[in-house]
């Protein structure tokens, strides 16, 4: 029979050989997903022989990451500012730096009173219903044109319980998107960005997130141009526009606006790059 110390370290082994960038990170949340132990709990315990029947699926879950699919996927469930979302495929997985959205979204909101959001290429809903959460009294409006990314929006609506929040269909590129929306305060995105020649080169983690969700186009810029030409005009006056990007994308961004607005700011990451563009209404 296993201990659950041995067992654990098999996977770091494995995970690490099969070129995964965090195998001790990953090891230690399966561990925990799979036997239900945090890494205190999982030292406290690791000379406790472990469960047949949970070491099928932890094996199970290692030859996954193996296989560089993504630990979000195996685990089902992801982190995202201060609470949990489904996720899967079809969906593209929460990222620390998207959290920049919701910071700006809510900051505005408890300084204007604003009570209408948009969040256009939802995915998941991570943004919209973050801000929905934060601020319970603001209508929040996810919009994605994936039927399985509105799947999970609606999941972790019902997980979160935001009954402030609606979900639609619709296509963000096509002038008639907006149709029945009100006009909103701010409009919150985290579109398609990728390069399409570029996403054949990213990490294979990435090769199982939605393409959909991935390819900006030939020069990545296809729905900002949306957003500029469509969107943007939609707002209330005094509101505005926040997108994330690419790291080499902000100036071409703030180019398509600069006939329509006379202001505007790049937010930088944790990592000091550009992330987020900002166009006042």
């Amino acid at each position: 029979m296993k201990t659950l110390y041995a067992v654990y370290r098999e996977a770091i082994k494995a995970i690490s050989e099969a070129g995964c960038d965090s195998p001790e990170f990953d090891a230690q949340q399966l561990v925990s997903y799979c036997f239900g132990l945090n890494k205190t709990q999982l030292l406290m315990n690791s000379g406790t022989a472990v469960d047949e029947v949970k070491l099928i699926h932890f094996e199970d879950c290692v030859k996954r990451r193996c296989n560089h699919e993504p630990l979000q996927y195996i685990i089902g469930m992801w982190d995202f500012h201060r609470f949990s979302f489904k996720v899967g495929e079809g969906v593209l997985i929460p990222r620390p730096e998207t959290e920049l959205l919701v910071d700006f979204a809510v900051e505005k909101i408890q300084k204007n009173g604003y009570s209408v959001v948009l969040d256009l290429c939802c995915g998941s809903g991570c943004i919209g219903l973050s801000v929905a959460k934060l601020c319970p009294r603001v209508k929040v409006f996810c919009v994605d044109i994936s039927d399985k990314a509105l799947e999970y929006t609606r999941q972790n609506k019902e997980l979160l319980g935001a009954d402030n929040v609606t979900v639609i269909k619709s296509d963000v590129l096509e002038s008639t998107g907006f149709v029945g929306l009100p006009r909103p305060d701010i409009i919150l995105s985290n579109p398609p960005y990728i390069r399409t020649e570029d996403i054949k080169g990213l990490q294979e983690e990435i090769a199982f997130e939605p393409k959909l969700a991935l390819d900006g186009g030939e020069d990545g810029l296809i729905f900002y141009r949306s957003l500029s030409e469509i969107w943007y005009p939609f707002i209330n006056r005094g509101g505005y526009l926040a997108m994330e990007c690419g790291e080499d994308q902000a100036a071409d961004i703030v180019s398509l606006f600069v006939d329509k607005a006379d202001k505007g700011k790049v937010i930088k990451d944790a990592s000091g790059l550009d992330r987020v563009v900002v166009i006042a209404r």
